[in-house]
Formats: structure tokens, sequence, C-alpha cells
């Protein structure tokens, strides 16, 4: 087994100091949770004119539609562009904005978690507090309001097609899918191509060593771009007589696809996808409702109901869930992962090299945002 210090390095010392720094006597005085009810912000927003450009962090276009209709529904004179592209480039898009006084996004909702203490270090973001502020996982925030949380993703479900595998033929260990009885009957997505496919393959190069990621190069994998895709080709595959039956690195949307979350000491990812308020944006009253709106009881109160971890303390705690009970998973790994680029740097090359360059066009080019 390999040394965990290649996937996650200093967790103990930046725990601590998350933890040290979350306790309610340190937060900033100087910006107070926004006590306005969401009608009377979106009273405020209507005011303003344009459009509200949120950069969402996702692989297919068709991951904001459920967002974008629950927002037209109930803000429709507020107009809402989200844009859902991979987090690497709109992070990119931002900075390079940035540099040349250009405006492009009022809100970022990403997964490059590294992103968001080093754009209020360099002042690009706009401290804010939601009404539900106080109530966020205390070390899923920036004390000062510049980020928090607004979502709680877990990543590294196992996926099938459930007319092609019965539960019990599905292996429960991730390192079984290098032997040769899953060769040609795995769609995977290209770990140098997305961090948290990356974070999730350290894990398991982590457990098994380097010869499961060798086995697996040479068992035949369908390599793909996006987390979305592979899903997609399930469906596609569905009333074919394709072998491939199966991925870890997607999600169900479709009702014959099942899943099958690993259990410890199997590890699989977990992280709190992030917010924040561009500090120029022309629309600061429509930005602070969306963010809001993300983190708001009505919202949360829906995924904590359904037995997911919310971003709300209070909610998790109504419903007897949380991001921190498992023991097959760690919520603070990712966001460590992401800060020590040198290292997933390092691991993304070890994938390139066994595996290649990641081969294809953007996700959401094939599978695109609505038009506006």
């Amino acid at each position: 087994m390999l040394s965990t210090s290649l996937i996650l390095t200093s967790a103990a010392a930046l725990a601590a100091a998350a933890a040290a720094a979350a306790s309610p006597s340190a937060y900033s005085a100087l910006v107070e949770p926004d006590t306005r009810s969401l009608d009377a912000i979106y009273q405020a927003a209507r005011k303003e004119n344009g459009t509200l450009q949120v950069f969402w962090g996702g692989d297919a276009g068709s991951q904001g539609d459920d967002l974008r209709t629950a927002w037209a529904a109930q803000y429709p004179d507020v107009k809402l562009n989200l844009t859902v592209d991979l987090s690497k480039y709109h992070d990119n898009r931002i900075d390079r904005a940035y540099q040349e006084g250009i405006h492009v996004a009022d809100v970022a909702v990403l997964q490059t978690l590294q992103d968001f203490p080093r754009w209020k270090q360099e002042g690009k973001l706009l401290n804010y507090k939601p009404a539900t502020f106080d109530d966020i996982l205390q070390d899923q925030k920036d004390l000062d309001g510049a980020w928090y949380a607004c979502l709680v993703y877990n990543f590294g479900s196992i996926l099938y097609d459930s007319t092609k595998l019965n539960a019990s033929q599905v292996p429960s260990s991730f390192g079984d899918f290098a032997k040769p009885e899953w060769k040609g009957k795995l769609i995977l997505t290209y770990p140098n191509d997305d961090d948290a496919v990356a974070s999730l393959f350290a894990l398991i190069v982590g457990r098994y060593g380097y010869q499961w990621l060798y086995d697996l190069a040479n068992n035949d994998i369908q390599w793909v771009r996006g987390t979305g895709t592979p899903g997609f080709q399930l469906i596609d595959s569905h009333n074919t007589t394709s072998k491939r039956v199966l991925s870890f690195t997607s999600y169900a949307n479709a009702d014959f696809l099942a899943t099958k979350l690993p259990e410890a000491p199997e590890q699989y990812v977990s992280w709190a996808q992030t917010t924040g308020i561009i500090k120029d944006t022309p629309m600061p009253e429509s930005a602070k409702l969306f963010v809001s709106w993300l983190t708001s009881n009505e919202r949360q109160n829906a995924t904590a109901a359904s037995g997911s971890s919310s971003v709300l303390t209070t909610l998790n705690e109504r419903y007897g869930v949380s991001p921190y009970t498992s023991n097959a998973t760690q919520i603070n790994d990712f966001r460590v992962f992401e800060q020590d680029r040198a290292n997933v740097e390092w691991w993304k090359n070890l994938f390139e090299e066994v595996l290649g360059t990641p081969q294809g066009k953007s996700p959401t080019v094939v599978y695109p945002n609505p038009s506006s």
C-alpha cells in the first residue's frame, strides 16, 4: 500500500487551522448576515438592469436545467444566464477577464476550491453573508463571507445498467475493476482531465498500488471526457448488445441506471461545492439573491429531507444526515487536495503517462448549454 502523503499533504495541520478559524468568536464583525427575506432581496434585484451571469461548474449543459427552471418560476423578473462548463475553464475566464478589465461573471459556483481563497486575497470577491451564513458548515466557508459551501457532492459511486447486471454481480471494491472479468465493460472519465476524478483515482492507487492503474489501463476501458459522459453513453447503449455496462466516474440519470456506494475501507470523494460573488458585478442585488436562494432553508431542506447532506447544520441534524459521519469519505480531503497544486500536477502527470492525454471535444461542446 502506498503512503498517503502523496495523496494528502499537511491534512492534519490544515484541518486544525480550519477548526480554529471556524469558531464563532473568529467571525469578522465587518459583514453581518443579510437578514432580508428572499422576497425583499428580489424586489431590490428587480431594479437592476441586465442578465445575471452565473458560471456553474459541470460538464453537461443539462446539469443546469433544474436550476434554470426553478429560478425562472420563482424570480421571473431577474433574467439568469447560467453557463455550465468545466470549473477549470470558468476560473481561467474569470482570471483573464479581470486582467483585461472586462466583466464575464457575477457569481461563480465551482469545483476548483483552491480558487476562492486566492480570489479573496486578490480582491476579486465581494464579502457577503446570506441569511443562513452562520448555519453553513463551519469549516466550509470564509469567515468574512467571501465564499462558502452551497452544495455537498459525492463522487465515486459504482454506476451500472440494472437490466444487464444484477446488484450481486457488481463489485464492491474498486480493485476488482482491473481484473480480466471486467475487460471491455467499463466507461470511465480521464482522471487527468478533472480534479475530482484525479482525487478519486489517487485514493484508489493509494490503496491498491500502481499496478492497479497499469492493469486498468490494459482492461479495454472506454475513456471519455466529462463525468456526465459515461452515464449518457450507458443510456445510448442500453438497448444495444454493447458490453459496456458500468462506470465509477459518473452519476445516475436514467431509471435503469442503479448505483452502489463503496463501503469502507474503500474511499470515495466528497466535497462542498463553493460559491462566491465576483466583486465587480454590476448586478450586486441579483447576485446576492442567487447565493441567498442557493443556501436558503427552502432549497437546502429538500436536499436534507431526501437523505443527502445539505450545507446547513440544523437541517442535517433535523433529518439525521451529515457529511462528516461516513468512514468511507472525508469531506475536507478534496479541499486539501485542491490546495496542493504540485501534488495534483504529480498525479495528473502519472495518469497522462499511463493513460495518455484526454481525447475528444470538451464535454460541454458535446452536451451544450441551451441557447440564450
